[in-house]
């Protein structure tokens, strides 16, 4: 790009570089011929006078001759200046240049002056000499020093002839500056189209070429980062698929007390695997500007503990302490962006995990002047050597995720959006702390739950057998009934066939997708029986064109009993 910049600026130069000089000589040529011409003018005016002067000078002549009295002296005064202008007139026509050409005279003056059979110079010089005799003699006039009427008309009619050329001349002149004129405007436009052809056509080629070549490399970038969040999104649902059957499998199982250390495990296990899945989607929504907070209404104290309690396993495997210390005053509603919350407190005791290899990690929580308090604690090695990046006088970063290393970058940017602060601490003599408060709205009584519907007639739509049969199990346990659909078409049969309180949808299946039918129950079926999105797919998009077709709620996999209650209580709560 910047060699194309630097030629396409070298060419452009040149062009205006070539119409600088032309311009420019134009104009020199122009001023010059004006000021010739301005010279012409006078020449011109100098020769007219001449006509005038060769007769004043034979009138006041022969007044001197033929006139005697008191205006002697005024004639003789007249006559001397008359013939004194004539004589410089003359000089000035016939002047010479040092190389001994004339300066006012092209060879046809030339001829003019000097040559047969008109010879203006000699018979101009005979005339004022005749004058300038008379003038000298002033006691001896005769007759016959007389200018006859035949000699004057004749001067005056060689002078008139002088004129006309003189004229002819500058007419000439004139003519010359108006094709110099023409030919530097042709020449002017040769020179324009040449440069279109030669330049500024090749530069728009060359132009036109190389953002052809960048729409072409950002088609293909943009098709890579399309693939690339497919990818992600594929991925991350083909994860949430089986996982789902594996969390729900650890759930179940009923292990005598010497094996549940190893259930311990493994449902930390997955929920360190849907933390990475949710880091992916996240990720996937802020590369895509869709990244934003999420808030609901939903018990404090229960996010806490629910992704506080996995650690247990983690602490208890490298032998540290967890000492764990929530407030009474949490176990109350408040509307906040739990899942996001949730993820932070997962990053800062990952972290304190990672880099504590002996003594305790401490986690408080409580609320109190209108902000909720957050304090991690570790006995480790603390942020100076494993962050020397991070600014441990503020929360300012730079807001970036960056593949799955998301880090405590990540957890500036979430407390940031919610319009918290975080500070990092080193303490003394090792270990770490990291303080976090956000502003909460005031805490709402949980004193009158919202209860789920007595009972229930579910139809659940999931082409995985596992995931419909975990299902299934859940909603059998809240004593609903349940009716499973193998896809859309099945389920739009159904729906036609049964009368069903609530559906669970599933989108991606064959025959037809969980779109298509939810499309078909609100459009063709005209049933405003609520429907709740079950899906691994996270893409904001889908979800959006899900509601936009007429879904009531979602829930992602992998769920649990809690998920699925919540979706419902969100459903048919009317309070």
């Amino acid at each position: 790009m910047i060699q194309i910049i630097a030629n396409i600026r070298s060419r452009y130069r040149w062009a205006l570089l070539a119409i600088a000089i032309l311009s420019t000589a134009t104009a020199l040529l122009i001023q010059y011929m004006l000021f010739v011409q301005k010279d012409d003018a006078h020449i011109i005016n100098v020769v007219g006078k001449q006509r005038m002067l060769s007769q004043k000078i034979a009138w006041h002549s022969n007044a001197l001759i033929t006139e005697t009295g008191l205006d002697t002296p005024l004639h003789l005064a007249v006559l001397e200046q008359a013939i004194a202008e004539f004589t410089a007139g003359h000089a000035l026509l016939v002047q010479q240049q040092a190389n001994g050409g004339y300066t006012y005279l092209n060879d046809e003056l030339v001829s003019y002056y000097f040559s047969p059979p008109v010879n203006l110079a000699q018979s101009a010089q005979a005339y004022l000499d005749k004058a300038q005799l008379i003038v000298n003699n002033r006691n001896a006039r005769t007759v016959d020093q007389l200018f006859h009427v035949a000699d004057s008309e004749a001067l005056l009619k060689d002078l008139d002839g002088a004129v006309t050329l003189f004229e002819q001349h500058a007419q000439q002149k004139s003519q010359l500056l108006s094709y110099l004129e023409l030919s530097f405007w042709f020449t002017t436009l040769a020179l324009l189209l040449i440069e279109l052809k030669f330049i500024f056509r090749p530069m728009e080629h060359l132009v036109a070429a190389t953002i052809n070549k960048y729409q072409q490399q950002k088609a293909q970038v943009e098709q890579i980062s399309h693939y690339k969040e497919r990818f992600i999104a594929r991925a991350s649902h083909e994860f949430r698929t089986p996982l789902q059957g594996l969390v729900n499998s650890i759930e179940q199982l009923q292990l005598p007390a010497n094996q549940q250390q190893v259930q311990k495990q493994a449902k930390y296990c997955a929920s360190r695997i849907v933390t990475m899945l949710d880091e992916l989607h996240e990720l996937q929504q802020f590369n895509a500007g869709q990244w934003q907070l999420k808030p609901v209404m939903q018990n404090l104290l229960t996010s806490l503990e629910s992704v506080i309690t996995p650690f247990n396993y983690a602490c208890e495997t490298k032998n540290l302490q967890l000492e764990v210390n929530l407030s009474a005053d949490l176990n109350q509603n408040v509307m906040l962006d739990h899942k996001r919350l949730q993820q932070v407190i997962t990053e800062l005791l990952s972290n304190a995990i990672k880099y504590t290899s002996k003594g305790l990690i401490a986690i408080s929580v409580n609320y109190r002047d209108g902000q909720l308090h957050i304090a991690v604690t570790d006995s480790g090695a603390g942020f100076a050597q494993n962050y020397p990046y991070l600014n441990l006088d503020s929360a300012d970063s730079d807001n970036n995720f960056q593949g799955l290393q998301t880090g405590l970058v990540r957890v500036q940017h979430i407390i940031s959006a919610m319009q918290g602060g975080i500070e990092f601490k080193d303490l003394s003599p090792h270990g770490a702390k990291v303080k976090i408060r956000m502003p909460l709205a005031e805490l709402e009584s949980t004193a009158e739950p919202a209860l789920l519907p007595a009972s229930l007639n579910c139809l659940v739509v999931e082409d995985n057998l596992l995931n419909a049969t975990i299902l299934s199990r859940i909603l059998s346990n809240f004593n609903y009934s349940v009716i499973t659909a193998e896809n859309g078409l099945i389920a739009t049969e159904k729906v036609t066939e049964n009368s069903f309180d609530v559906i669970f949808m599933d989108l991606n299946m064959p025959v037809m997708d969980g779109f298509q039918a939810i499309d078909i129950i609100r459009q063709e079926l005209h049933s405003m029986t609520p429907i709740i999105v079950v899906t691994a797919n996270t893409a904001a998009s889908d979800l959006e064109r899900t509601y936009d077709l007429g879904a009531n709620a979602h829930v992602y996999k992998p769920f649990g009993v809690s998920e699925i209650e919540k979706a419902l209580i969100h459903v048919f709560d009317k309070g």
